[in-house]
């Protein structure tokens, strides 16, 4: 569930869905949470470090933590930041963390290449409504998505998540992708580009999309989660297969405790606006109002094959990927 409106009080600079900016961890376990399974001296371990990113699509691990739901599970985790998922494949491997948080389309490619063997522990969260953007500035010639065709756009890694989702968009609206230009541009130089016409659109997220159109009066152009991607599922959960054949406890208790947060999560929006000031740049009062991601209660290969399937379509994978395979089973909480 969609949780949430766009903030009316935004911070230029500040990318949560599309990228990361540096943070802190911190919580508490007072409020009440969803019931679990009781701690299980069964686990093969009882203390991980899971990577993750300071982005508002991370929020299920800190609400998991601060709500208590990991300690019921026997768990004990530790995140451990990075700035961006790649970098936290090679950490994965040389066991310096037991799992990670990151994008799909990273750890599929990687997976892809043999460099890793992919287990989905738990889905994270997937784009929703007026969480992104296709922007335009005001004095633009492009008013409607037509109007992209031949033009640059910004992404923050290129051949990731947010041209994948888009270029489906983009032909349901009957524009070429083709013709489009991306540009790798970091969040902090988007606003400085787009303004020296560097970039002809930008492509954004909450609260940057609030911010651009209050103090620049931007336009939208395209939500690039609408259509075809629609609940685009964006990050989740990970760990390698030989992680995963070593601790099936642990991992089962780590779904479960997800899963838990995101039920927590659907209908109670001030559990995560609680955590975000932890681990994010974001302050307490914009993470009252920011537009979040829907957050994942359950796992869903039909869903998470979308990502798959346009990845191939895109020829940025060697061979097809049956995601199903790649899942953990499902755990009751």
């Amino acid at each position: 569930m969609r949780l949430g409106r766009p903030a009316r009080t935004a911070i230029i600079g500040i990318a949560l869905i599309l990228g990361v900016v540096a943070c802190s961890t911190g919580g508490s376990t007072t409020a009440s949470a969803p019931s679990s399974a009781p701690a299980n001296g069964g686990l093969e371990k009882t203390e991980i470090k899971v990577a993750t990113l300071p982005a508002i699509d991370s929020a299920a691990l800190y609400v998991a933590i601060d709500q208590g739901l990991f300690e019921k599970e026997g768990l004990e985790v530790t995140p451990q930041i990075v700035q961006a998922s790649p970098e936290a494949i090679p950490m994965m491997l040389n066991g310096e963390i037991d799992a990670m948080f990151g994008n799909y389309v990273s750890m599929f490619a990687a997976h892809d290449k043999g460099s890793l063997k992919l287990r989905i522990l738990a889905e994270g969260s997937r784009a929703s409504p007026d969480s992104l953007s296709i922007m335009a500035l005001p004095d633009s010639p492009i008013k409607a998505p037509k109007d992209l065709e031949g033009k640059t756009i910004n992404v923050n890694v290129l051949h990731n998540f947010q041209e994948l989702a888009l270029t489906q968009v983009l032909k349901a609206n009957n524009v070429d992708p083709a013709t489009i230009k991306y540009v790798q541009v970091t969040f902090q130089n988007i606003m400085p580009s787009w303004k020296g016409g560097q970039i002809d659109a930008a492509y954004l997220g909450e609260p940057m999309v609030t911010a651009a159109t209050a103090s620049m009066g931007a336009r939208k152009i395209l939500d690039p989660a609408s259509g075809p991607a629609a609940e685009f599922p964006i990050s989740g959960y990970v760990s390698t297969q030989e992680w995963y054949d070593k601790n099936p406890k642990v991992a089962a208790a780590f779904q479960r405790a997800i899963h838990n947060a995101g039920k927590l999560m659907e209908n109670n929006r001030e559990v995560v606006a609680k955590v975000l000031p932890t681990f994010t740049q974001i302050n307490a009062a914009t993470a009252a109002t920011v537009t979040f991601p829907y957050f994942s209660s359950n796992d869903n290969p039909v869903r998470l094959q979308r990502v798959a399937d346009w990845m191939l379509e895109a020829k940025w994978l060697s061979k097809a990927i049956d995601v199903k395979t790649l899942m953990s089973p499902t755990t009751s909480g």
